[in-house]
């Protein structure tokens, strides 16, 4: 993924945080887990360019006397030039279809080639694809399941004595070496329910004219379907753009609103709306700063930050401690040092696994020997029993100090406690979903509004990815049907390593391991680190880079794309907060 630019918030008290995401993996849907959502189209035409290497694709327009399957194979390409409002691809097109033709709403991504299928009748062909993706008109992208095709029925008639198109589906199709070439992941940004962590949500845009205007359209629209309920905007519903256009002048974008979006707001909401579009849009290197207005009239951000604002937080970092064991007891673990943290209770006892601790080291959980129960420590240093359960998942420490794990025995449940309550501490999260599916692994992201679970469905181990609903406290309720990865590696484990990466391997205690960094929503690759034989866990720090293994008798720490060697004593179960 390009590096956005650094922008800075007219509020924020600190420059906004870069994402460094390497290698990728299609952000997928699982055809049994639906993922669609209310879309809308919208059409722009402003000057603005993103970062990057620019492709222009310059296809020729119909030939004279061209043929009519002709005609369909020279659509079929015209779909790679998107400039001009598609202007070569709407030559192929009937008067009558041309102006109503919208390209943007639906985009085919193929495998191979496009085969062209013609008929009894010269006027009418089938277009066959074996289908990759596809994304609609709201940026968002599902993978298809392997071996789905689909069927594109073209009518044509005579205009002038010339074969044009009359009747198609709106949208293009491309193949995936064009798709690849011609569209660029965008990083939407919404709030977490306390307005804290700016939270991604993945989109994906042709680059050309009009692209800025297309992504605030698909912002005000709402997060996609995954992440609702789970992610807020500061933009009140039916927020909509006045004009199909975001213009871009000497680097400030104007970005014009239709009038509900003051109508009852306060000055903090305005300075949240600013800043979530600066967040959005920071992609974009055209773009330094952000002019908000209301039918072309600027919009009161009421001078100075609200005291309630915040600047939110992006791609939060989890420091260079980690938690660990050490002889059954906990340990913290920095560099290669062990160190035995003062005032924590004893866990022995328990012959302990897995532990996780929160950014602040108040929190903090662990499994017993059984993966039976969940042990919590909160603030006052008190080991308590939070949650009971059948093959319990290694806990995981939210940014609000929840901590979570799942059970192993098919029957869906999640838990989630905060290890500072007596009464009321723990929720069973709702998760509907995962009934019938066996949980191997459930972290939370590093902001707290999204879940990556591993399981297995029906013999097959699935990688997942769902939006954390909570209440305005941050308290827990549900976790939402969730988008599919797939993975290039064997997984029955993983860990966020990043606001868009994550990082899963399947242990293997005597045959080597692969590990592989996927980052979310970019191309089909994704980085495979060497393997490593025996490797039995993993710990990630900032970024994909920062990566810790474990075998039975050794730990090592990811050094270019090898595996160095750490010096003893051998820490068991080490993690990264989280």
């Amino acid at each position: 993924m390009r590096r956005p630019d650094r922008r800075r918030s007219r509020f924020a008290t600190t420059a906004l945080r870069i994402a460094v995401v390497l290698l990728a993996v299609l952000l997928t849907a699982c055809s049994s887990i639906p993922t669609s959502g209310p879309v809308s189209t919208y059409l722009a035409d402003d000057g603005d360019r993103q970062q990057g290497p620019e492709f222009t694709f310059n296809p020729p327009g119909p030939a004279e006397g061209a043929t009519p399957q002709e005609i369909v194979q020279g659509f079929l390409l015209a779909g790679t030039a998107t400039q001009d409002d598609y202007k070569i691809a709407r030559e192929f097109l009937a008067p009558s279809l041309a102006g109503e033709w919208q390209p943007v709403q639906r985009t085919l991504v193929y495998r191979n080639t496009a085969k062209v299928v013609g008929s009894p009748s010269k006027s009418e062909f089938v277009v066959q694809l074996e289908v990759e993706a596809v994304v609609d008109e709201r940026g968002i992208l599902q993978e298809a399941a392997e071996g789905t095709t689909e069927s594109v029925e073209v009518n044509l008639v005579q205009v002038d004595g010339q074969w044009r198109i009359a009747q198609i589906p709106d949208g293009t199709m491309l193949s995936a070496t064009d798709f690849r070439t011609l569209f660029d992941p965008h990083d939407l940004y919404f709030y977490d329910a306390t307005y804290t962590y700016a939270v991604p949500d993945v989109r994906w845009f042709a680059s050309r004219q009009g692209v800025s205007a297309a992504i605030v359209a698909a912002l005000l629209e709402g997060p996609a379907p995954y992440l609702a309920g789970a992610v807020l905007s500061a933009f009140p519903e039916g927020t909509t753009l006045v004009r199909r256009s975001v213009p871009v002048e000497s680097g400030e974008a104007t970005v014009d609103l239709s009038s509900e979006v003051l109508t009852g707001t306060t000055f903090l909401r305005r300075q949240q709306m600013q800043q979530q579009l600066e967040l959005t849009l920071a992609g974009l290197h055209t773009i330094s700063t952000i002019k908000l207005t209301v039918d072309q009239r600027d919009v009161d951000l009421g001078g100075n930050p609200d005291p309630a604002f915040k600047a939110a937080v992006r791609n939060p970092a989890v420091g260079s401690t980690q938690i660990a064991l050490l002889n059954d007891e906990l340990v913290y673990y920095e560099g290669s040092r062990p160190q035995r943290p003062d005032g924590l209770p004893s866990v022995a006892a328990y012959s302990p696994r897995d532990p996780a601790m929160s950014l602040d080291q108040r929190h903090i959980a662990l499994l017993n020997g059984q993966r039976t129960r969940m042990l919590v420590i909160g603030a006052d240093r008190t080991l308590r029993e939070a949650a009971s359960g059948s093959a319990l998942t290694a806990p995981s420490v939210d940014p609000f100090g929840w901590a979570w794990t799942a059970a192993g025995d098919g029957s869906g449940a999640v838990y989630a406690v905060d290890p500072d309550r007596d009464s009321g501490a723990r929720v069973e999260v709702g998760a509907q979903w995962l009934t019938e599916r066996t949980v191997k692994s459930l972290k939370i992201s590093r902001e707290g509004s999204r879940a990556l679970i591993i399981a297995d469905d029906g013999g097959e181990t699935m990688v997942y990815v769902a939006g954390v609903v909570r209440d305005r406290q941050g308290r827990p309720k549900s976790i939402n049907t969730p988008i599919v990865l797939k993975p290039a590696v064997p997984v029955d484990r993983g860990v966020w390593a990043a606001e868009g990466t994550v990082v899963v391997m399947a242990a293997a205690d005597k045959a080597d391991t692969e590990v592989t960094a996927q980052a979310l929503g970019l191309d089909s690759s994704s980085l495979r680190m060497a393997p490593l034989a025996g490797m039995l866990g993993i710990s990630v720090g900032n970024g994909a880079e920062d990566v810790y293994a474990q075998t039975r008798d050794s730990l090592y720490v990811r050094v270019g794309n090898s595996w160095a060697p750490q010096s003893p004593p051998v820490v068991q179960d080490r993690a990264f907060p989280g």
